[in-house]
């Protein structure tokens, strides 16, 4: 067994999970938004604390604006999961090194640095919303920054680099190629 035939069959793998986190984490975030008011507090605080809130169902109308809210930090997940499965694809094709990677490379980096900042925001309009039945004085606004945060940046940067390195490899290749 070679190691393109590895390569080849370890993307394949890659690539189907990432198909199905396509479709699981819209579902589950559709999930979370219609069925809020029937689980347990401890999923529902998973990022901020609780304990500010009083008690109360969610209405429909702010269970809308919460998944409204949602969609952002996700649309940047799901970008950046689009460019994951299309760079496996490339590996599963046998195509390791091209231009594409590269692109796929920062897009991927970019989606991780929007992810962040749009998870932000949603972390906020979701303290928000869930002290929005609190007594006026005690609602809470909640803008938060931690370790999770800081690592996906360190991350992203990290791709980001390993992106322009890679184009600088190519062109260089590219160079070697054309040299006699």
């Amino acid at each position: 067994m070679n190691n393109l035939f590895r390569i080849k069959k370890v993307s394949h793998g890659f690539q189907l999970l990432f198909s199905v986190l396509l479709v699981a984490i819209p579902l589950l975030d559709i999930c979370f938004w219609v069925f809020i008011n029937q689980l347990p507090e401890t999923l529902i605080s998973v990022n901020i604390p609780s304990t500010p809130f009083a008690p109360h169902e969610l209405s429909v109308t702010i269970r809308l604006i919460g998944f409204a809210a949602s969609l952002l930090p996700l649309s940047a997940l799901t970008y950046g999961l689009i460019n994951l499965r299309k760079l496996f694809s490339y590996y599963k094709a046998g195509v390791i090194f091209s231009f594409s990677h590269v692109l796929l490379f920062k897009k991927i980096a970019k989606a991780l640095l929007f992810w962040v900042i749009l998870s932000i925001a949603y972390d906020s309009t979701q303290s928000v919303l869930f002290s929005l039945g609190n007594p006026p004085g005690s609602r809470v606004i909640s803008v938060g920054f931690g370790s999770a945060e800081l690592t996906t940046l360190i991350v992203g940067g990290i791709v980001l680099f390993i992106a322009w390195v890679m184009d600088e490899g190519r062109l260089l290749a590219e160079e070697n190629e054309l040299t006699v």
